[in-house]
């Protein structure tokens, strides 16, 4: 049975090594600032690009093994690649809203309070989808953009729109997979922890009801309130601080399995036959010389599934003491820069 993205790209995870050990560490790095997304993101897109080049491995045994030498500067790529990114939206969000904002408003001014309430529902209703699109669109943009930056090595490589633009359009299908799958995890996962924190805030408050009936049939009523308060203070920053570790150790899991999907996603365009990053690609190459310029039927079919080349995945992991089965490329060997 065929296998997705997310399917292959969890048995990869649970047949690592210490996997869940390496999600808690990853977890804690994150209440580092910056060093921390630096290093997480280093080491999940590394493995990302392992797989895009076909090099099938468990995750990297040490978190800062850094052993292609491009650990931080990778990560502190892909940081900056969100970063730019994630500014477009709040851009356009700014631009929409001046501009319908000035048409409600000279409607208002001029009397026409009936037109300025349509105004204010249609740009409400426009400005969500716009915002929707905007953000959709940015998201995709910058996963194939930190590929596009881990294979090169190169910060330029992950803003190449047209790039981008053509791998996307290439298997719009596929990758639009993997987003809907992480935005249906996340959900789930939101809800979940949501439900558990609300159990956890109503037995906290109900403790803190019955200490408060008992108080006050007490002779000792304010020593036993101050000493209720302050345990029940304490636990609950102890319950808060437990809950948002396991959130953060949750959320740096499903970031492993989106970015790994990502990875098989990126295989599929043939990377080990890229040259500089300006070259066409292979698939490129393919159209051109069929004539058409544009390959239509590969807008619905990616050139290769995510497993088609694994189909048994686990068998990558009989001697986890040799992970590697074949080493990625070096710097000096990746596409011509």
């Amino acid at each position: 049975m065929q296998q997705g993205y997310f399917g292959t790209a969890w048995n990869d995870i649970k047949n690592s090594p210490k996997w869940l050990s390496k999600m808690m560490v990853m977890a804690l790095l994150f209440f580092i600032p910056i060093f921390g997304p630096i290093v997480v993101a280093g080491y999940l897109y590394g493995w990302a690009r392992d797989i895009a080049w076909g090099v099938h491995s468990p995750m990297p045994a040490k978190i800062f093994g850094n052993e292609d030498g491009r650990l931080y500067s990778r990560g502190f790529f892909a940081l900056v690649i969100a970063f730019v990114f994630m500014i477009v939206p709040s851009v356009l969000e700014t631009i929409f809203s001046a501009v319908f904002g000035f048409g409600v408003i000279s409607s208002a001014i001029n009397g026409d309070f009936g037109g300025a309430f349509l105004a204010t529902g249609i740009f409400g209703f426009i400005f969500s989808l716009l915002s929707l699109a905007i953000y959709v669109a940015v998201t995709l943009f910058q996963w194939v953009g930190n590929m596009r930056m881990s294979i090169y090595g190169r910060l330029s490589a992950g803003f190449q729109i047209n790039k981008i633009w053509a791998m996307i359009r290439h298997d719009f299908k596929g990758i639009l997979k993997i987003l809907g799958m992480v935005v249906l995890v996340t959900v789930v996962v939101s809800i979940v922890f949501a439900l558990i924190i609300g159990v956890v805030m109503v037995v906290i408050l109900a403790v803190a009801a019955g200490a408060g009936v008992l108080n006050l049939q007490a002779d000792h009523l304010t020593g036993s309130v101050v000493a209720w308060s302050v345990g029940l203070i304490l636990l609950a920053l102890l319950l808060s601080a437990i809950a948002y570790y396991v959130f953060m150790v949750i959320t740096v899991f499903i970031e492993t399995l989106f970015t790994r999907a990502l990875g098989y996603w990126t295989r599929q365009f043939d990377v080990p036959n890229w040259r500089g990053q300006d070259d066409p690609m292979p698939f490129e190459l393919q159209n051109q010389a069929a004539g058409t310029g544009v390959n239509a039927s590969a807008y619905h079919q990616p050139a290769q599934q995510p497993g088609q080349a694994y189909q048994q995945p686990e068998q990558a992991y009989q001697q986890p003491t040799q992970p590697y089965q074949q080493q990625p490329p070096k710097e000096s060997e990746t596409p011509e820069k």
